[in-house]
């Protein structure tokens, strides 16, 4: 099962004090880092839509015509532990 998930701007990471980039401190907000990469390494406008809103493109998948859309840069968790099938359930009935 694929643990990957997009993380939220507000979503708050933690990487160890070897793995810092962009940021000086080891614990930042997702739009922090986000922000970190337009301004250092596009420093204008079109970083910012490139981050956050997004950039018009067209895509052309193997298979498939041109589709039209937007496309951005984004962070994405990937868990350790794959997460239980059955979990889901148990949030369920204990939601109940």
């Amino acid at each position: 099962m694929d643990q990957r998930q997009l993380v939220n701007n507000n979503d708050v990471i933690s990487v160890a004090e070897t793995d810092k980039a962009l940021i000086s401190h080891r614990t930042f907000k997702v739009d922090e880092f986000l922000t970190a990469i337009f301004t250092k390494l596009f420093n204008n406008d079109v970083g910012k839509k490139w981050c956050f809103d997004g950039v018009e493109c067209e895509v052309l998948s193997p298979g498939k015509s041109w589709q039209k859309g937007k496309i951005k840069i984004s962070l994405e968790f990937i868990a350790d532990e794959p997460e239980s099938p059955l979990d889901d359930i148990r949030r369920e009935m204990q939601d109940q």
